[in-house]
Parts: structure tokens; sequence; C-alpha cells
């Protein structure tokens, strides 16, 4: 698989993960105000599905994106370069899509929950990406060339030959 997507498939994965959140804060009843994809379904005057559809597209785009920008971005591992890149994703958001949907610029006009509530979920976002991008990274790599930790001392050590 390349590289753009394994990082598609990653973004695929941490987007799962978030609508797995939102789902179960729908269902509990909590925290009301980040249900992001009925915003996005009454904004753009879609059905809920195609709303549903467009955050899978949007978290794929993005992974396909952080593929493509890893290499330049900052921080010292994948786990970090995501969460630093769903942050932009995140001022992008509030800046630009939040108000489209109505909200007001950083969604303010719902509450600060919003805006605090989707900047978890960002970092949530990233850290899974990045994540799940290093894994399909590293199950590309022929076994002699992975990485194994020793349980008991904590190095790591490339397996010999």
């Amino acid at each position: 698989m390349h590289y753009v997507q394994k990082g598609m498939a990653a973004g695929l994965a941490a987007a799962a993960v978030i609508a797995a959140i939102l789902l179960l804060t729908a269902e509990l009843g909590v925290m009301r105000e980040l249900d992001f994809v009925a915003r996005i379904s009454t904004a753009t005057g879609t059905v809920f599905a195609a709303a549903w559809a467009l955050h899978f597209v949007v978290g794929a785009a993005i992974g396909g994106l952080f593929a493509w920008l890893d290499p330049d971005l900052p921080g010292d591992n994948l786990r970090q370069r995501g969460i630093i890149l769903a942050a932009a994703a995140w001022l992008l958001m509030m800046f630009f899509v939040m108000p489209l949907t109505g909200a007001g610029i950083l969604g303010l006009y719902v509450g600060i929950l919003l805006p605090l509530g989707t900047l978890v979920l960002h970092i949530i976002f990233g850290a899974v990406m990045g994540s799940v991008y290093g894994w399909l990274i590293l199950q590309a790599a022929p076994l002699r060339y992975r990485k194994t930790s020793n349980a008991t001392t904590r190095q790591t050590s490339y397996p010999r030959r």
C-alpha cells in the first residue's frame, strides 16, 4: 500500500473512533453541542447519512494529507505530528466551517463547550491517525527490519539475522 493510501486508511480509522465517541455521547444524552454531523446536515441541507459520509471522506482526506506532509510536519513522532495536523484542521473548522453552519467564529454562538469539545475530539483524531499510520508503515516493513523491544530491559534493538 502506498503511503498516501496508508494515511487515508489511518484517517478512516480515526474518523471511526470519533464517530463511536459521537454516537456514544448522543446515546448517553451528553454534550449535544458536539453533534457536528447534525450541524453539517442542517447547513448543507443533506440527509443525515450524507453528513456521516462527508465525515468519513474528510477523515480520509486529512489522513492522506498527513501521509503527504508527514516528513515536513513538526513533532518527534507520528502521534505528535498527527495531533499537530488535526489541530490545524480544527482551526480551519472553527474559523471557516462553524460560521457557515450558523455557530459563529469558534462556534461560540452555541457555547464554550463546542470549541473545547471539538478540540479534544481533534486531538484524539490526530493521535489515533498518527498511531494507526505508524502501525501500517511498520506492517509494510519486512520482519527482519522491524524493531523489537525487550520487555525486561526496555531497550529497542534490531533482530539478529
